[in-house]
């Protein structure tokens, strides 16, 4: 018989579904309308994926490329959903901008027209894979706008999700971090949406195969020298060996359980911030919260008095929580040139004041600090 379309593999069905799925909630829970990201109810909602050659976008992209150029065309949650590409050339490698150029002309010929953001990198203090990371978002943020498109979908799957959920269990970095990736999030002011947590890289790959994708494997992605290679090459294939397999999907499931859990704590903490601090000044009942509560308050309010977050450390944090539970007596030195004192006498827990480093306790505080 002629005429018949090819069987679909049960990779790329996945995919799709997922997509789709994905698409229907995301959209669903939209804000009707939003001065500068999400369209009002009615207009179609702009989205963009960012693609690096590599077998995760590229079927993800392949997915969408299928949704949108359906006879109907692709609807989540009632509403008229437009998809665009994006792929950023760093220009680390000679044979990037030949990839950015293949990844362009392959998803154009599909239906999705992909621009080729170029946007050098440098090596900053925090190396290379982290500054290529944050110059990747912010171009991808600065085309969102351009395009007032509402959000960045990227293809991070499953494997991805538990490789951040042990380099968070590694760093000894909380229960935030061990919650991982979440499906929406903000990364470098860049709305993004990760639709394919619950996919395998080996459906990815599956998936591309079968629909014949210009895969292009990245060197980097093999490069012993990054920490997360470490951990998908190494760490984790000895932890199947040691354990058995299912290790992956079970750090997957335990950053999932954790993000439900983190994101109710951070509700209760960011209610408590408002009654339990005021301006540079804590209450002394903040000795009472709990102390999962009183610490994620103490966070915030330090990264508001400092405006440094990222230089607030778990070391910063954990000594003024010893200061306003009467754990500990004397300033604490913070970010910003400053410092935490206690505000009230004796020693049981008390507020704290956030102030210039070294001015003493009865100086008349600036007027910015008077109430």
């Amino acid at each position: 018989m002629t005429g018949r379309r090819p069987r679909l593999d049960a990779a790329t069905a996945a995919i799709r579904n997922a997509l789709r799925s994905f698409l229907d909630t995301a959209v669903a829970h939209l804000p009707a309308s939003d001065s500068t990201a999400e369209p009002a109810a009615g207009d179609p909602v702009r989205l963009i994926i960012a693609v690096s050659g590599g077998a995760d976008s590229l079927a993800l992209a392949d997915a969408a490329a299928f949704l949108t150029t359906r006879t109907a065309g692709l609807t989540a949650a009632g509403r008229a959903v437009e998809i665009t590409a994006a792929t950023v050339d760093h220009g680390l490698q000679p044979a990037t901008a030949d990839v950015c150029a293949q990844v362009r002309d392959h998803l154009t010929d599909r239906g999705l027209p992909t621009a080729v953001l170029t946007h050098p990198v440098t090596a900053g203090p925090e190396g290379l894979e982290a500054a290529a990371r944050t110059t990747r978002y912010t171009a991808l943020d600065g085309h969102r706008r351009q395009l007032g498109a509402t959000a960045v979908l990227t293809a991070h799957t499953r494997d991805d999700q538990a490789e951040t959920v042990l380099l968070g269990l590694a760093r000894g970095s909380g229960a935030r971090s061990l919650a991982g990736m979440r499906a929406v999030s903000t990364v470098a002011d860049c709305p993004v949406w990760r639709p394919l947590l619950d996919i395998t890289r080996a459906q990815t790959a599956a998936s591309a195969a079968a629909r014949h994708l210009p895969v292009w494997h990245d060197p980097m992605n093999e490069d012993a020298a990054y920490t997360r290679v470490r951990v998908r090459q190494q760490a984790l294939p000895a932890l199947e060996a040691a354990l058995g397999p299912g290790v992956a999907n079970a750090l997957a499931r335990t950053g999932t359980q954790l993000a439900a859990d983190t994101d109710a704590l951070d509700d209760w903490a960011a209610a408590a911030t408002a009654t339990h601090t005021s301006g540079t000044e804590t209450h002394p009942r903040l000795a009472d919260l709990p102390e999962a509560i009183r610490t994620r308050v103490v966070r915030a309010w330090l990264h508001e008095c400092t405006g440094r977050a990222q230089e607030v450390t778990a070391a910063h944090i954990a000594a003024v929580d010893a200061l306003a539970t009467g754990r500990r007596r004397g300033a604490v030195s913070v970010p910003a040139a400053a410092e935490v004192v206690r505000t009230g006498r004796g020693r049981g827990p008390a507020g704290l004041r956030f102030q210039p480093a070294g001015r003493r306790e009865n100086d008349a505080p600036p007027a910015a600090d008077r109430r």
